[in-house]
């Protein structure tokens, strides 16, 4: 599931928009002096100043070689992406999209470069949880097989807080499912309403799906996100019934329903809720915000947390000067520019320890270095990425549950039916 609130345009829209950029840099292709990258993050994130720097990195060490970048859009990715890679006008290297019905799609049509023997001869460091998102198995599945991506950076998905209302309200950090429960329990009984929750977007599933996961472990959860063997459905009626629970006992407002993730957490960060269940995107953002001091714990009591190595990097087939595009990912991995995704509060996978200078770039990286040993639990990935469609789904469905429009049972029941239908089994 996407890191941001999406405002997605037409499919002709992205299409338009693809022949307009096609125009724009058509005639480059095949240039021995010219690298083209493309990504989408914009110019304010962590993200497009770590990659920027990778590319002064790479123009010196790369004399008289020209790096052209585009500046994208998280759409046109994945409304136009397949067309994108399938035409005459491709880059060498470009941000894509991770999961089945993205990256696996096209990995499975012959549209990216394996990069499995590249990674294995350059010496690079992909043999960790966060990379499994670059793995594509014959059917186009995520998780094992061939390296079509890599990613340099993470994202996970905790608990924000608000550590003056809970000093104000004597209410102690919570380590346990029970103890987050007597934490709601206690801001509900008086008057404040503990969880912000835009259950309209990613927020409402992410929740749903944190709850399922403290029935899960690593047996049940590669059932649902890889499809070897039958998935506990159990785990999510489980949740869906303690989240209905949960909007009964005011611990979530049933006014969330018409609320984005945006909304969601302007009002966490405005100090109008002591809780905001949503990931690291955020961190920026709430670091920002002067009026009260912030935290972050995992989600209590979990030991499989939503969360995934980032977006990937890939180089697609009909790209022409694959050997620069090697160099320039190669370069996004190294130390320095790690740091210095770390130093901008990113979310790297190999930062050096203590390279955030920042209180928050601290706290989410070394966080986020823990999920990945294991020590404090493990990425789960995200409950949308089985299969196409799953998204629109739990959105609806996780609405429906806070509106009491539908039962626990009634909710998952239609999760179950899109996941059934949707495996690459019908």
């Amino acid at each position: 599931m996407r890191k941001h609130p999406l405002r997605l345009v037409t499919a002709v829209a992205a299409a338009l928009a693809l022949v307009m950029t096609g125009c724009s840099s058509g005639g480059d292709s095949g240039d021995p002096d010219t690298l083209k990258v493309w990504w989408w993050e914009t110019d304010d994130s962590a993200l497009s100043a770590a990659w920027k720097h990778a590319i002064s990195i790479f123009e010196k060490e790369h004399p008289g070689v020209t790096v052209k970048q585009e500046l994208k859009t998280y759409e046109q990715m994945q409304q136009s992406g397949q067309l994108i890679l399938d035409s005459n006008d491709t880059p060498d290297v470009l941000e894509y999209l991770k999961g089945n019905a993205t990256a696996g799609v096209v990995a499975k049509a012959g549209l990216l470069t394996d990069l499995t023997e590249v990674a294995k001869s350059r010496g690079w460091k992909v043999d960790n949880t966060a990379q499994q998102v670059g793995l594509y198995d014959d059917k186009g599945l995520m998780g094992s097989g061939k390296r079509y991506g890599v990613t340099n950076y993470g994202e996970y998905v905790g608990v924000w807080y608000n550590q003056d209302l809970f000093t104000q309200h004597n209410v102690p950090v919570p380590t346990t499912l029970a103890e987050f429960e007597n934490a709601l329990k206690t801001f509900a009984d008086k008057g404040v309403t503990p969880l912000a929750l835009g259950s309209a977007d990613y927020p409402g599933p992410h929740l749903l799906y944190s709850l399922a996961l403290a029935h899960m472990d690593e047996k049940s959860l590669a059932a649902y996100q890889r499809f070897e063997g039958e998935v506990d459905w159990s785990a999510w009626e489980k949740a869906a019934t303690t989240m209905r629970q949960w909007v009964e006992r005011k611990y979530i407002s049933t006014d969330s329903t018409g609320i984005p993730a945006q909304d969601a957490g302007n009002a966490f960060i405005a100090g109008q809720y002591p809780m905001f269940v949503s990931g690291t995107w955020w961190g920026g953002q709430i670091a920002e915000q002067p009026t009260f001091k912030t935290g972050q714990f995992l989600f209590p009591g979990n030991k499989l947390h939503p969360g995934s190595g980032g977006n990937l990097w890939v180089v697609p087939a009909k790209a022409e000067n694959k050997d620069l595009a090697y160099d320039f990912i190669q370069i996004t991995q190294r130390p320095e520019v790690q740091n210095f995704l770390a130093d901008k509060g990113g979310v790297p996978v190999a930062a050096e320890p203590g390279a955030a200078s920042s209180a928050m770039g601290l706290l989410v990286g070394e966080r986020f270095t823990e999920l990945l040993s294991g020590d404090n639990g493990g990425l789960a990935w995200y409950p949308d990425w089985p299969v196409a469609g799953l998204n629109d789904v739990l959105l609806a469905n996780t609405t429906n549950l806070v509106g009491g429009d539908a039962s626990p049972q009634q909710v998952v029941e239609a999760i179950k039916a899109a996941y059934d239908a949707g495996k690459p089994s019908a």
